[in-house]
């Protein structure tokens, strides 16, 4: 994924870009007839707006990202004529274009690599991560498919692609593909346009239309069934009439209202603010139904504060040391995690972790910041164990950070760290009264060389003992949410008895079946749910409307 920071001010730009681009989601369905008095459809097809234009497809697609992208192919293979409808100016706005690279199974790449990794092996421990809680049938196709589709990237557009080694621990030399031309060289990975281009082009080739900076708003509704949706295209309003409707717009990172909601804490959105939720208010204002998984993939590079200049920063010691497994506190100064976890696991268990602190802070000493000033790697530092910090081995060894003091001191400048001389002035600093006593039996922990409260691996047991001291704050940050519109395992929205809603398809961050909360412990499984679940919906779309 990217590892470019967002500074404070562009964060707010793009967020008011999106408000601008997107405005409120509109709910809305066809007019019925009703005897008396006027019924909910009736008042929900007044948001309906005459159209300015009428334009007709087989298949449209609202959203260009991966599974829009992949959506796409699959229709025009199926010989359909498609209408992708994006909200921002190319295919290369998207996480679908910038991410690191996805998940996959059986690959071209790992059959040559001698990678004996199958669909039973990945398919079980998908299932059983997330407690049966998904879709079984959309997981089983999507890991199916997703080896053919990182194939299709090189063989069939050009796209080049790479294994990526097994940082967290899958077990195998390689799960998850990257898009670099030179492997050895991450400069030369292919995002946005680069990336999603080619498959733009092969589209339009094939028939396809894409409407770039357009706004999908409302979908259609015609007894029961969706023929459509309504967009806004800077001033003009255009409907899009089609027998199936593949929604994918990216979940709603961008909108903080919808993600104080679900996550009832402010989190820093790292990935595409365009995406507000629109998407999965259409279908909710078309009767479907929502899931029950919602999340966050969390950042896997260091922690955030919207106070910083820069929100995060993976070779910024003051951002780094909240994944590096030390003390972490929430605003009552008591720890509430096995921080050993969150530093195997950043990305999945950490973006979890992170919303049960909710703001919380990594409490550590001069000592510890004396050893990464030093350049010692965090790995090193914390013992070079490797079984039980892996990822510290694969993304940390031999990496020592610059600049530690700096930029730690700049941190407490800025007002978003907090240094004394006592862990009892510190708490008083953090207004975090049970620092004190937790800070204590840390350090008897830290003695004894065993975490007797959550029994986190001793290599991660760094006292906090020589002052000064620091408190450290951040806040939960994501790429992506997880959470929308539960499907069947053909990708289509269901209503609240389970019924298939005829002609409507969800996809990507939208869709609530595929990715399950927490986040998967398989590198890349968001991004491999986007492009597949895109290529499900495209065939599966094509396939009824041809039946």
């Amino acid at each position: 994924m990217s590892t470019k920071g967002m500074s404070r001010r562009n964060f707010l730009a793009l967020g008011s870009l999106a408000a601008v681009a997107g405005g409120a989601a509109l709910a809305g369905c066809a007019p019925t007839k009703s005897e008396g008095k006027a019924s909910k459809d009736d008042a929900k097809a007044a948001e309906i707006k005459t159209a300015d234009e009428t334009m007709e497809c087989d298949i449209a697609i609202v959203g260009a990202g991966g599974a829009g992208m992949w959506a796409a192919v699959e229709a025009c293979r199926a010989g359909k004529k498609a209408i992708v409808i994006e909200k921002g100016q190319d295919v290369g706005v998207s996480n679908g274009s910038i991410a690191g690279g996805p998940f996959m199974v059986g690959s071209k790449l790992q059959q040559a690599a001698g990678i004996d990794f199958g669909v039973e092996e990945a398919f079980c421990h998908i299932m059983e991560y997330a407690h049966w809680a998904t879709n079984g049938g959309a997981i089983k196709k999507a890991v199916e498919l997703s080896g053919s589709t990182v194939d299709q990237f090189t063989d069939d557009f050009g796209v080049p692609t790479g294994l990526r080694p097994d940082n967290y621990g899958a077990g195998h030399k390689s799960v998850r593909c990257n898009f670099q031309a030179d492997p050895k060289d991450s400069k030369t990975q292919q995002k946005g346009v680069n990336r999603m281009g080619p498959l733009q082009q092969w589209c339009e080739a094939n028939g396809a239309q894409f409407l770039f900076s357009t706004t999908g708003k409302t979908l259609l509704m015609e007894e029961g069934a969706c023929v459509g949706v309504q967009c806004e295209q800077d001033k003009k309003v255009v409907n899009v009439k089609a027998p199936a409707v593949i929604v994918c717009t990216g979940g709603f990172l961008g909108n903080d209202e919808m993600m104080q909601k679900q996550f009832g804490t402010h989190v820093n959105p790292l990935g595409n603010v365009l995406s507000i939720g629109e998407g999965i208010d259409m279908v909710t204002a078309a009767g479907g139904q929502l899931s029950t998984q919602w999340g966050i993939a969390g950042n896997e590079f260091s922690g955030s504060n919207q106070n910083a200049d820069g929100v995060w920063g993976k070779n910024n010691a003051a951002f780094s040391i909240g994944i590096y497994g030390t003390m972490l506190v929430n605003n009552q100064g008591r720890r509430f995690a096995n921080e050993g976890r969150f530093a195997n696991l950043p990305l999945a268990l950490g973006g979890a972790i992170s919303l049960v602190g909710g703001q919380y802070y990594a409490i550590v000493d001069q000592a510890y910041v004396d050893g990464l000033n030093a350049g010692t790697d965090a790995w090193t530092l914390c013992g070079s164990d490797a079984e039980n910090w892996r990822t510290g081995s694969m993304t940390l060894k031999g990496k020592s950070l610059e600049k530690v003091q700096e930029n730690i001191d700049a941190a407490v400048a800025a007002g978003w760290a907090f240094k004394a001389d006592s862990i009892e002035e510190l708490a008083n600093a953090i207004d975090a009264p049970d620092l004190v006593e937790t800070v204590d039996e840390y350090n008897d922990y830290c003695a004894d060389g065993k975490d007797e409260q959550f029994y986190k691996p001793a290599c991660f047991l760094q006292s906090v003992a020589t002052a000064p001291f620091y408190a450290l704050q951040y806040e939960s940050s994501a790429w992506v949410t997880i959470g929308g519109i539960r499907t069947n395992d053909r990708m289509q929205a269901i209503d609240n008895k389970g019924k298939a809603i005829k002609g409507l398809y969800v996809a990507g961050a939208d869709n609530g079946t595929l990715m399950s909360a927490p986040y998967c412990d398989y590198e890349g499984f968001s991004l491999m749910c986007a492009y597949n679940g895109g290529r499900m919906a495209g065939m599966y779309a094509s396939e009824d409307i041809d039946a």
